[in-house]
């Protein structure tokens, strides 16, 4: 009447292994979507083959983003998303390209054409490491 079975010591601790594997899994998963780096270079592109100072807003759901020129890079807890622009554009990371971007000509803001190059080609070659997204 106290017997116990030896078929149900068996079902019990390989249910117990099962049970702590899916738990593993569960826990392990994402809580939330890679971003979609997508949609944001294609925002990217919509500005770059607009008229000179147009505007475009996204909101960028990452954490961290790259951007090299070429590649567009977005990082989250989620996973990292990577998309290619249709053309190559320049990070205005200077004031100065800042101020080509906002719809000044280059003339005007730079000395030379020779300048306005440099400065293009360091801003390309500079660090395109990880940076924090924005936040809004």
């Amino acid at each position: 009447m106290f017997e116990t079975y030896v078929d149900t010591l068996y079902l019990w601790v390989g249910l117990g292994t099962v049970s702590v594997a899916v738990l593993g899994v569960v826990v392990g998963l994402p809580t939330t979507a890679p971003p979609d780096a997508t949609a944001t270079a294609a925002t990217i592109d919509e500005v770059t083959t607009s008229p000179p100072g147009s505007v475009a807003h996204r909101r960028v759901v990452a954490t961290e983003w790259r951007f090299n020129g070429r590649d567009l890079r977005l990082r989250n807890d989620g996973g990292t998303a990577t998309a290619r622009l249709i053309r190559a554009a320049v990070p205005a990371r200077t004031d100065r390209l800042q101020a080509v971007l906002n719809g000044e000509r280059p003339k005007a803001v730079y000395d030379s054409p020779d300048a306005f190059r440099r400065d293009t080609r360091q801003t390309r070659a500079g660090d395109d490491g990880w940076r924090p997204a924005p936040t809004d």
